[in-house]
């Protein structure tokens, strides 16, 4: 991935160099990042060396700045631009450091485009699938605390491929982008994929997840090479070693996904109908002939998460209670 330079100009040197270190400590952030808090400072490194982007604070902006070696300004401000510098792209500079990263970036990708992203090529992702034919299986809970547990170690990754995932009420969130939106950049500059990816994650205990899409329709009709591309197109960043696809079958052609997998972890209760449902699907696996799937395929029986006593550390106390004790078992099972 492109390493860009972004620099950080404000007299307050509180602001300058806390959102420097914000940045700075930031996985995965495709730039360099420097603060200033003199103008003469400023100037000497733009000199010798071009800034990408520039965030400056709206009162120390001067027409002199436009001429340095900038690609870039980006203007920081209280809610008010003087009239002379209205034509300069601005972000509110008192909101979130995570927002503030989230705009630098979604204006770092469309300076970027022309010249493309270098990607590299990697082979040791493992993507994870966690499916299953039955309902209330517990799948969700399952995949975000197997996440939040491997993220422990490495970076890791969660795609919901769920039509109603309920994510955003879960979390209780409103998300600036979606995997629709990182769907469509995709197939419009598959290049500039990490960088958008970037911009539209999210993090809960150490691992990222890309928001659900709002509007199912958007993604429902997409064939499977169109959702292959994209994780392949993830991977090739390098900026995870682990992906979870929490899968339904909202993903046409989804066998062709689940066989794109290293393992597919399959949740599922004892009852009955549960059995009779997993029956049926292993019957079509079989009359598809598509047996090698069964051999990823590791049936899980999960301990009882009572998902009525719902609060906001919900998901902590899955990572440290029976959930997390059993999946913490499974891995350790599977490595040895």
């Amino acid at each position: 991935m492109k390493t860009g330079m972004l620099g950080i100009y404000d007299v307050d040197s509180n602001y300058a160099n806390s959102l420097m270190e914000y940045i700075s400590d930031k996985r995965g952030i495709p730039f360099r990042t420097v603060a200033f808090t003199e103008l003469k400072a400023l100037k000497e490194f733009a000199e010798k060396r071009e800034i990408d982007i520039l965030l400056i604070s709206a009162t120390a902006m001067t027409h002199d700045i436009a001429e340095y070696n900038i690609g870039k300004i980006i203007l920081l401000t209280d809610g008010n631009v003087f009239a002379e510098y209205i034509s300069y792209a601005s972000i509110y500079k008192y909101q979130s450091s995570e927002n503030i990263i989230r705009e630098v970036i979604n204006y770092y990708v469309d300076i970027s485009t022309a010249e493309g992203v270098g990607s590299v090529l990697v082979d040791d992702v493992e993507v994870i699938g966690v499916y299953s034919p039955i309902g209330r299986s517990g799948k969700t809970t399952f995949a975000i605390t197997l996440g939040q547990v491997l993220a422990k170690e490495k970076e890791t990754l969660y795609i919901n491929m769920e039509e109603f995932s309920a994510l955003s009420k879960i979390f209780n969130k409103e998300y600036s982008g979606d995997l629709s939106d990182l769907m469509y950049f995709y197939k419009q500059n598959p290049e500039s994929l990490p960088l958008k990816l970037k911009a539209i994650v999210n993090s809960i205990n150490e691992m990222d997840y890309i928001p659900p899409s709002m509007f199912s329709n958007d993604l429902r009709s997409l064939d499977s090479s169109v959702w292959l591309g994209m994780i392949q197109a993830i991977i090739n960043s390098g900026m995870y070693k682990t992906i979870i696809l929490d899968l339904s079958n909202m993903v046409k052609d989804i066998y062709e996904v689940l066989e794109f997998c290293n393992v597919i972890y399959m949740p599922m209760n004892d009852d009955r109908m549960s059995l009779m449902k997993i029956s049926e699907f292993e019957e079509f696996i079989f009359k598809t002939e598509q047996e090698e799937l069964l051999d990823k395929i590791v049936k899980v029986k999960l301990p009882i998460c009572n998902e009525n006593q719902w609060d906001e550390d919900y998901f902590d106390k899955q990572i440290w209670g029976s959930l997390g004790d059993f999946i913490r078992k499974l891995l350790k099972e599977e490595v040895a």
